[in-house]
């Protein structure tokens, strides 16, 4: 009979954290994707915005206009700048979370390898322990026949 993997708990956790790992990061990458298109609206917004302002002042617009459209430009720029920032902080969440999925993957693979290995082990004492049983009757077998020839 084999014996069991020893560390087969270990196995079943490191797989556990794995799959936590990955769906950790896809939610992450879910979050980079939505805070990068509000970043692209945003910047499309200001350039929108930025044409409306250069507009009015070809135009010759009132002094109290142009300087609304100053100060809401100030604004979207720095809303950009801040939206810029929680892109690159996400980035860098992103970035943890690859290496911790490799690290898990990696220790899943390890775990699998001792494993694989094992179940080799075993199934080669297995069969040492049936051709030494097959030694032992063939063994008794000739020793039958020959006590049956005398």
């Amino acid at each position: 009979m084999t014996r069991p993997f020893p560390l087969e708990t270990l196995k079943t956790l490191s797989r556990t954290r794995s799959d936590q790992a990955s769906r950790k990061l896809g939610q992450v990458n879910r979050r980079h994707h939505e805070e990068q298109k509000k970043l692209d609206m945003l910047i499309r917004f200001r350039a929108d915005y930025e044409g409306r302002y250069q507009a009015v002042m070809r135009a010759g617009g009132a002094f109290e206009t142009l300087m609304n459209f100053q100060h809401f430009l100030e604004r979207l720029d720095e809303a950009v700048r801040q939206q810029r920032a929680v892109v690159a902080q996400v980035g860098g969440e992103v970035s943890q979370g690859q290496v911790m999925v490799q690290e898990a993957h990696r220790q899943v693979r390890s775990m699998e390898v001792l494993s694989e290995r094992h179940c080799a082990r075993e199934q080669e004492r297995t069969n040492r322990s049936e051709q030494k049983a097959l030694d032992e009757q063939v063994g008794q077998r000739i020793a039958h026949l020959l006590s049956e020839a005398k």
